[in-house]
C-alpha cells in the first residue's frame, strides 16, 4: 500500500515535470539555427539623375539611379564587399550608420576622420564584417551634404535566431526623409553666410519611401511639377503581422509616424532587441531606427499612414515654413479593400505631442534581456554644445568653445597611423584620448534653443538619463539597471544627457549632431581609441591611395582581391555595364559587369 502510494506521487511528480518542461518549450518559440555566414557582394552607382520624387522635377544624387537607394539585405556575421562606382561628378563616401567597423575602422566612410574622399570616376571597395550585430540600419555619403540630395539607402541585417521571429510574418523598410528641392549647396552657401542669421533650410517637403505630393501652386514657374504624384502604399494581408523598420533619413527634421487605428509594438531600437512596449505614435529623430510590429486585424479598408514633420521644433524665426505641408502621408492598403483614399482619422489622445521635441521616453523601452551595464565611469567627458557667430558673423556649431574644421586630406587616422600624433590642433575637437580600454560617460550639455540627435560612430551607448531645460544631471538618480542602448539620442533644447560606453575599439570614432546642416556648420566631435592597437592592424592600399589628390588615385593599382560572386542587385545597369565589362575606376576587366550586361539584353 505504502509503496503504490509513493508510485502514485512519484508518477503525479514525474507528470508535473513533464507539463512544466512541455509549457517551457512552448513558451520558448526561438530555435536557434545554425547560420553559415557569406559574402554579400554589391555594387552601388552613383550618379546624378532628374526624378520628381514629389512631383516637382530636381537633379537627384541617385544610388543606382534611384532615391532612396536599393537596400541591402545581409544575416548577421556576413562579409560585405560593396563597390561604390563614384561618376557623382565629385568626390564621395559612404558611413555605414550604426555598424562598430571593429578593426576596418578605415572603413568608417568619414572624411577627415577615417578616410580621404573618393576621387569622381572611381570605384572604391568597402570590405568588412558583421560579426555580432542585427537591426535596422542605413548608409548615407557622408562627404559634404550629398544624402541631403539622395545618396541613401537602408541596411536590414538578419538574425538567424531572431527573438521575435515568431511574432511577425513579414518585414515593411519605411524610410522618412525631410525633403528640398533646392540642392544641398545651394542652401549650405545661404545658412552658411551672415545672411541667414543662423536659421537652418527649412524643408520643402516630407516623404515617405521617397514619394509624396506636393502642391504644384507653390513651385516657381521654371520647375516642372506634377500634382499628385503618388504616395506610396503598404499592402496588407488581414490576419498577418508586419515589422515595420522605420528609418528617419533627415537633414533636419524629427517625425511623429503612426497609422490610423492601428496599435504599434516597439522590439527594436537601432540594432538592440527591447520589450514590447505598445504605442499610437512614434517619435523619431534623425538618423534613428527602430522596428515596430503592426497586425492587419480591421476590417479590409483603407488605412493613412502619417508621418508628421513636427514642424514646431524648427526656428521660429524662419518664414519658409509657409509653403510646407508638414501632414506627410502613405497608405496601408488591405487586400480586397477599394483603391479609393482612405477616410479614417488620426489617432486622438496625446494633442499635444507636437510640442515634444524629444525622444520617445526611454523608461518605457526596455532591453528584451538585461544587460551588464558598468556601475561607473572610469572617466567622464562634459560637453557643451552651442551656437556662436564667428569673426566673420556667421553662426557656427561650438563644442566647448570650439568649431570642428574638415581636414579632408590629412584625416586623423592618418595621423594616429602614420605620424604616430598624440595631440591636435583645438579645432579638430579631439575631446578624448582612450589609451586603454575603459567606461566612459559623456555628459552633454545643450545650450541652444533647439534639441541635438547625437550619433556617436563605431558603438552603442547607454542612455543613463536626460532632462529638459532648468533641470541639472543627478548621477544618483541615472538608470544604470536596464537603461536601453542606442547609438543615436537627441539631448532636449536648453537640456543635458548622460551617455555611457566601453570604449574598446581601436579607431577614430566621429561624435556629432546628425541633424547635417549642423555638421556643415561644425557641431562635430572626436574620439581616439586605442591608438596602439589600431596601429596594429594594417590598412588595405587602396584605402591608402585615396589621400593622393590626383585625379585618380587608382593609376598603376589594382584594389585588394576579392571572391567574385554573382551581383546581389540587378537594377544597376550603368555606365560601367554600357562599356562592356570595361571598369574605368579600377581600370580593369571586370567580367560580372559584362555578365550583367548581357543578362540585360534579354
Amino acid at each position: 500500500m505504502i509503496l503504490s502510494k509513493s508510485l502514485s506521487l512519484w508518477t503525479i511528480l514525474c507528470i508535473f515535470a513533464l507539463l512544466n518542461s512541455l509549457a517551457f518549450i512552448l513558451a520558448s518559440p526561438i530555435k536557434k539555427h545554425a547560420y553559415v555566414p557569406e559574402t554579400k557582394t554589391f555594387y552601388l552607382h552613383l550618379y546624378k539623375a532628374k526624378l520628381s520624387p514629389d512631383g516637382l522635377e530636381r537633379v537627384v544624387w541617385t544610388v543606382n539611379g534611384t532615391y532612396p537607394g536599393p537596400t541591402l539585405v545581409v544575416t548577421k556575421g556576413d562579409r560585405l564587399i560593396i563597390h561604390i562606382i563614384n561618376n557623382l561628378g565629385e568626390p564621395t563616401s559612404i558611413h555605414f550608420h550604426g555598424f562598430f567597423q571593429r578593426g576596418t575602422n578605415w572603413y568608417d566612410g568619414v572624411p577627415g576622420q577615417t578616410q580621404c574622399p573618393i576621387p569622381n570616376n572611381t570605384t572604391f571597395i568597402y570590405n568588412f564584417t558583421i560579426p555580432d550585430q542585427s537591426g535596422t540600419f542605413w548608409y548615407h555619403s557622408h562627404y559634404l551634404a550629398q544624402y541631403v540630395d539622395g545618396v541613401l539607402g537602408a541596411i536590414i541585417v538578419k538574425d538567424p535566431n531572431d527573438p521575435y521571429q515568431n511574432d511577425y510574418d513579414e518585414e515593411i523598410v519605411v524610410l522618412l526623409s525631410d525633403w528640398y528641392h533646392n540642392e544641398s549647396s545651394t542652401l549650405i552657401s545661404y545658412y552658411l553666410s551672415p545672411a541667414s542669421e543662423g536659421n537652418e533650410p527649412q524643408p520643402d517637403n516630407g516623404l515617405i519611401n521617397g514619394r509624396n505630393n506636393y502642391n504644384c501652386e507653390w513651385a516657381h514657374a521654371s520647375h516642372k511639377c506634377i500634382d499628385k504624384a503618388g504616395l506610396s502604399k503598404f499592402n496588407f494581408v488581414p490576419g498577418k503581422r508586419y515589422r515595420l523598420r522605420v528609418i528617419n533619413t533627415s537633414a533636419f527634421s524629427n517625425f511623429i509616424f503612426s497609422i490610423d487605428e492601428h496599435e504599434m509594438d516597439v522590439i527594436e531600437v537601432e540594432g538592440m532587441m527591447t520589450k514590447r512596449h505598445k504605442i499610437h505614435r512614434l517619435i523619431i529623430n534623425v538618423a534613428q531606427r527602430y522596428s515596430i510590429i503592426v497586425t492587419a486585424d480591421k476590417l479590409v479598408s483603407n488605412f493613412w499612414v502619417r508621418a508628421d514633420l513636427q514642424a514646431d521644433c524648427f526656428d521660429d524665426s524662419s518664414d519658409q515654413i509657409v509653403h510646407l505641408n508638414p501632414y506627410v502621408k502613405a497608405i496601408v492598403h488591405y487586400e480586397g479593400a477599394n483603391h479609393l483614399d482612405p477616410t479614417t482619422k488620426r489617432w486622438a489622445d496625446n494633442p499635444n505631442y507636437h510640442d515634444n521635441c524629444i525622444d520617445l521616453n526611454t523608461s518605457d523601452l526596455k532591453p528584451l534581456f538585461l544587460e551588464n551595464v558598468p556601475a561607473k565611469a572610469d572617466q567622464i567627458i562634459y560637453l557643451n554644445a552651442s551656437f556662436e557667430n564667428d569673426d566673420f558673423n556667421i553662426n557656427r556649431g561650438v563644442i566647448n568653445g570650439s568649431t570642428y574644421v574638415i581636414d579632408i586630406y590629412n584625416p586623423t587616422i592618418n595621423q594616429v597611423l602614420f605620424e604616430n600624433k598624440h595631440s591636435f590642433p583645438p579645432n579638430q575637437n579631439v575631446f578624448g584620448q582612450f589609451n586603454t580600454s575603459q567606461v566612459i560617460d559623456i555628459v552633454v550639455y545643450n545650450d541652444d534653443d533647439g534639441e541635438h540627435p547625437f550619433h556617436l560612430h563605431g558603438h552603442t551607448f547607454w542612455v543613463l538619463g536626460s532632462g529638459e531645460v532648468d533641470t541639472e544631471p543627478d548621477y544618483s538618480k541615472l538608470n544604470i539597471y536596464d537603461p536601453i542602448r542606442r547609438d543615436t539620442a537627441t539631448i532636449p533644447a536648453e537640456g543635458w544627457i548622460v551617455i555611457r560606453f566601453v570604449a574598446d575599439n581601436p579607431g577614430i570614432w566621429a561624435f556629432h549632431c546628425h541633424i547635417e546642416w549642423h555638421v556643415e556648420a561644425g557641431l562635430v566631435a572626436q574620439f581616439v581609441e586605442l591608438p596602439n592597437e589600431l596601429r596594429e592592424l594594417k590598412p588595405p592600399t587602396d584605402w591608402k591611395q585615396l589621400c593622393i589628390k590626383s585625379s585618380n588615385p587608382y593609376n598603376g593599382l589594382k584594389p585588394q582581391s576579392e571572391p567574385k560572386i554573382f551581383i546581389n542587385d540587378m537594377r544597376n545597369i550603368d555606365i560601367l555595364v554600357k562599356n562592356l565589362g570595361w571598369n574605368w575606376g579600377e581600370m580593369e576587366f571586370n567580367w560580372n559587369y559584362l555578365l550583367v550586361y548581357f543578362l540585360n539584353l534579354f
